[in-house]
Parts: C-alpha cells; sequence; structure tokens
C-alpha cells in the first residue's frame, strides 16, 4: 500500500460558503479536491461534485484552483447533491476520466417523510449520459488505490449499533417500493506517512464510526483524521455523544465537519476536540504531513 509524502484538501463548495475569500458561494452539497504528492508527483482526485457544477467552476476561479488536470473523480454516494455537477465537470474537464462509484449508485433513490415526497432524490441524469461526456465508470463494492495513496473505501460493513440510515429512504427493486439502506454510502481515505489516515467522507449515511473502523481495519493504520458531513442534523444527544466517544476510541485526532453535520453536533464535536475541532466551508483549506519534512 502506498502513503503520501503531503496532501491538500480544498472544500469547492459546501453549505456554508465561509468568509476567507470574497465571494465564494455555498450551496447545499459538497465537493472536495485533493491534491497529494508521492515522491515529488502530483495527483488530483476530486471527492463528489455537489449538486450544481456552475456553483463549483466559479468557487474555482476566486480560488485560483484548475480542474483541468484531475485524474479521478470519486462519488460518495448517489444523492443529488452529491451527484449533480458530475456532468458539468466533465463537459469542463474535457478528458476521459474515471468515476469510482459502489455499483449502487444508479439505483433511484425516493424520500417519503416528514409530510414530504420526494420522487427524485437520486442521480439528476442518466446514467448513459456520463459516457457520452468522458467519464468511464468504474463501479466496486472493493476498496480500490484510485490514485497513489488515495483509497476509496467500497461498501463499508454496518456493525455499530447505534448507527443507521434515517427512515424515509425508499427504491426500488424488480418494481417493488422498498427501504433504501443506501448500501452505496462510502469513503475515501489517504494513508499520510508517519501520520495515518485522512477519512474524507460525503454524508456518512453508512456511520462515520462504521467507516473510520473500516478504514482502520482494511488499510492497516491509525485514524488520524476526518472531514466532511457526518449526517448528524437529526440525530438526538445520545447518538452525537456515542458518535464523539467512538472516533475518539478510535483515535481520531481532528474532526473538520459541515454539511449534513447539523449545528447540534458540530457544538458537541468543538466541546469535544476543542482547537482540533474546524467548521469546513467552500475554499477551506488544510494539509496534512508530518511537520518537519
Amino acid at each position: 500500500m502506498s502513503d503520501v509524502d503531503f496532501v491538500e484538501v480544498i472544500i469547492l463548495v459546501d453549505d456554508y460558503s465561509g468568509y476567507e475569500v470574497r465571494g465564494l458561494v455555498g450551496q447545499h452539497g459538497i465537493s472536495v479536491l485533493m491534491k497529494a504528492v508521492v515522491d515529488g508527483e502530483v495527483s488530483k482526485v476530486i471527492f463528489d461534485v455537489g449538486q450544481d457544477f456552475r456553483v463549483i467552476k466559479y468557487n474555482v476561479r476566486l480560488l485560483n484552483e484548475n480542474l483541468n488536470d484531475v485524474g479521478v473523480v470519486v462519488l460518495s454516494h448517489r444523492h443529488y447533491d452529491h451527484t449533480g455537477g458530475l456532468l458539468g465537470l466533465l463537459k469542463h474537464i474535457k478528458h476521459t476520466v474515471p468515476i469510482v462509484a459502489h455499483p449502487d449508485i444508479t439505483k433511484p433513490n425516493i424520500y417519503i417523510g416528514d409530510g414530504q415526497v420526494k420522487l427524485l432524490v437520486g442521480l439528476p441524469f442518466n446514467i448513459s449520459e456520463v459516457d457520452k461526456y468522458g467519464g468511464q465508470l468504474l463501479l466496486t463494492k472493493s476498496v480500490l488505490e484510485v490514485a497513489p495513496g488515495i483509497y476509496f473505501l467500497g461498501e463499508i460493513p454496518r456493525v455499530i449499533s447505534f448507527e443507521g440510515v434515517p427512515k424515509g429512504f425508499y427504491t426500488l427493486d424488480e418494481g417493488e417500493l422498498v427501504r433504501d439502506e443506501l448500501r452505496d454510502d462510502t469513503a475515501l481515505a489517504v494513508k499520510v506517512r508517519g501520520l495515518g489516515l485522512v477519512v474524507i467522507s460525503g454524508c456518512s449515511h453508512s456511520g462515520i464510526v462504521n467507516i473510520v473502523r473500516y478504514t482502520t481495519e482494511v488499510l492497516k493504520d491509525k485514524p488520524y483524521a476526518v472531514i466532511g458531513g457526518l449526517h448528524l442534523i437529526g440525530a438526538d444527544e445520545e447518538r452525537i455523544k456515542k458518535t464523539i466517544d467512538g472516533l475518539k476510541k478510535l483515535g481520531v485526532k481532528e474532526v473538520y465537519v459541515g454539511h449534513c453535520t447539523g449545528l447540534r453536533a458540530e457544538y458537541e464535536f468543538l466541546r469535544a476536540y476543542r482547537d482540533k475541532f474546524k467548521k469546513i466551508h467552500s475554499g477551506f483549506r488544510t494539509r496534512f504531513y508530518v511537520k518537519g519534512d
């Protein structure tokens, strides 16, 4: 297994726009750019693509970043706020690029609950359009090294009793409406030499403790940081506390959260992690490497 010497993580879009760079746009969803260095070679990976590429393109210009040399795109799961910008991104970069995701990425997703009916919560385009614009789908449930030191985690085993997909999500199975367990929900992990694992999650429908636990198991390294959405926005205080305790027991040293994490959970993470907690936003940047190297 490869390790990276250095990785920069840039939030291209998040629900909150931040304030460090004037004019950045926030939108419900998330998109993350990773620039990883191994032996002087740089790999660029995009994890999730928000719901509208126009927002990403606007923010990328203000951030002075370039997406034309992105080598791979990874999708955390099929929800529109993580996949909607894909076709726009493919049109923008104008070269063949692998799109890595779980095989269930193509299944429909329906939400019925809380007085709402949303029939199109999944991919907001026909999957055949990906090939039309130069994307090549690599659909797998297995762990896959998508760039040196950067790992797609595949299907996450769900063993933590307090973590589960919220009620109200459904899909279609041979014409029957059935509960959707969102088995396609996954994450990325970056192995940083001498530091440990940086786990990047889109929504954590599989449960962030499940995700980190599995990451340490398959990549044989200790966790260092968690970045992304934790989908605790509707969680009660008990689940939030168990989540924090679970991550601390696993050894997570730093947390960088936003998107669907929720204000109550962010507050509790701030109390628990203090200066090792950061709220992410459009334009947020951080770097991971062993200081002094």
